[in-house]
């Protein structure tokens, strides 16, 4: 691994326990970030994660999209209408699709090179595993350069991410009848700064681009069979 650039805050500190929030702040300055589905059929839930990430982080470099074509076949072509409906500034994106997973790596190492990038780097389910080097390039030109790269894969092994996430959907938070902000289920699984495990509900308001992390005593979509709430997902606020 390589070691913390002084220019990262890297450590969470008190604040590691005060929800989604306050890690998102963290995560901010840490150079590559991985995020996955949490399990089969959730590619959807987990790349929405992904781009609302970006969206909430992009500045005047803007957001590059580099994925190999299986990962666009999983995951569906980008739709530009959608995407900016999303919260992305169009103007300020560039999706480029590799035919081959190498030449997706290269495309986000290039994109990184821009200062304050923020870079997707989306990867299929097919082929073998990520090895370690690979990811590794990524954070070393995304360190060098102060940009971030965010990971989109299925995990798959070591990774040189400062933390990995994994994603799920969750219930919409809207009344009957009426159709809810977008609403994602987010358990950290590993963190290099701080603890890991904790998971969230969050709400993604795309006018405002930011996150919202719902108060939830106890979720019951994720209850056992015997009625306690599962801990992966339900928490007191």
């Amino acid at each position: 691994m390589s070691p913390r650039p002084a220019s990262f805050g890297l450590s969470d500190g008190p604040a590691q326990d005060r929800g989604f929030i306050a890690k998102l702040a963290t995560m901010a300055g840490q150079p590559l970030h991985e995020i996955g589905p949490a399990g089969p059929g959730f590619e959807a839930a987990a790349l929405g994660f992904t781009l609302a990430l970006a969206a909430s982080w992009a500045g005047a470099a803007g957001v590059f999209w580099a994925g190999e074509d299986v990962a666009f076949a999983e995951e569906g072509a980008p739709y530009p209408v959608g995407l900016a409906q999303y919260g992305l500034a169009l103007d300020r994106l560039i999706v480029a699709r590799a035919k081959k997973r190498e030449d997706a790596l290269w495309a986000a190492e290039q994109a990184l090179a821009a200062t304050g990038a923020i870079v997707i780097c989306a990867l299929g389910a097919q082929g073998k595993p990520l090895d370690l080097k690979a990811s590794r390039r990524l954070l070393l030109f995304a360190e060098r350069y102060h940009s971030r790269c965010l990971l989109l894969m299925p995990e798959n092994g070591p990774s040189a991410a400062w933390t990995r996430w994994r994603i799920a959907p969750a219930e919409s938070n809207a009344l009957p009848d009426e159709l809810g902000l977008p609403a994602f289920r987010a358990e950290l699984t590993r963190n290099r700064g701080g603890p890991s495990g904790s998971s969230f509900i969050l709400d993604w308001n795309a006018h405002e681009r930011v996150f919202a992390e719902r108060e939830v005593a106890r979720d019951l979509s994720a209850a056992h069979p015997d009625g306690s709430a599962d801990p992966r997902w339900a928490r007191a606020i």
